[in-house]
């Protein structure tokens, strides 16, 4: 069983419900990069197949995209580079925990920063990939448009609520996941931690927030 729980899938499940054991095991593992970097590349799968969905259903972004793509084409166009933004954004992270976790007198390694981040990062993704993905589902099947759903949430409701909720779980799970995630690492108290944990997450949420739709 503790063998078991110590492969990548122990990790994913491990980091989502009892964080900080997973982290200190997860440290010790010789393989605990590519554990890292194969959460990274598992949600970045999953989310460029729910793209891959929006772009069949001619889906445009709900919210006005950065990037100088038109709107009609950025799904297709978020399929390619999807996977090089979650990645991108997983390096930042860990460059910038190392970065501030000096000012803290902090102790770990890139390495060791880039592992355990990998789950940190994709582990709150799943509350936005889930629904996101269901949604495109019934885009796929014709069961609702994305005019008719963006008619719904605009309305005051049930529906507005839960797509505010989840949106706002994942922010804060992303936060405290990243607030345990430094202090295991970088062996720094709670406050120290939740500092570098809230300039880190607001940083990478911005870079996401402008590829990301």
């Amino acid at each position: 069983m503790e063998k078991s729980m110590s492969g990548f899938w122990g990790y994913l499940y491990g980091a989502a419900f009892k964080p900080r054991s997973t982290f200190d095991r997860l440290l010790k593992d010789p393989r605990r990069l590519v554990h890292g970097f194969k959460a990274v590349l598992l949600i970045s799968a999953l989310y460029t197949l729910t793209v891959v969905g929006l772009a069949i259903t001619h889906a445009v972004p709900v919210v006005p995209p950065w990037v100088a793509i038109p709107a009609e084409d950025y799904y297709f166009w978020e399929i390619f580079f999807t996977l090089p933004v979650f990645v991108m954004a997983w390096i930042l992270a860990a460059g910038l925990v190392q970065l501030c976790g000096r000012v803290f007198n902090g102790e770990g390694t890139f390495e060791d920063t880039l592992a355990v981040l990998g789950f940190v990062l994709t582990v709150p993704m799943f509350v936005t990939w889930i629904p996101e993905t269901v949604m495109t589902l019934l885009f796929l099947a014709g069961a609702i448009t994305q005019r008719e759903l963006l008619e719904m949430t605009s309305k005051p409701g049930a529906l507005r609520v839960f797509a505010s909720t989840y949106q706002l779980v994942a922010l804060v799970w992303y936060l405290i996941l990243t607030t345990v995630a430094v202090g295991v690492v970088q062996k720094l108290r709670l406050r120290q931690a939740a500092v570098v944990a809230v300039l880190t997450v607001l940083t990478v949420g911005f870079i996401m927030l402008i590829f990301i739709r």
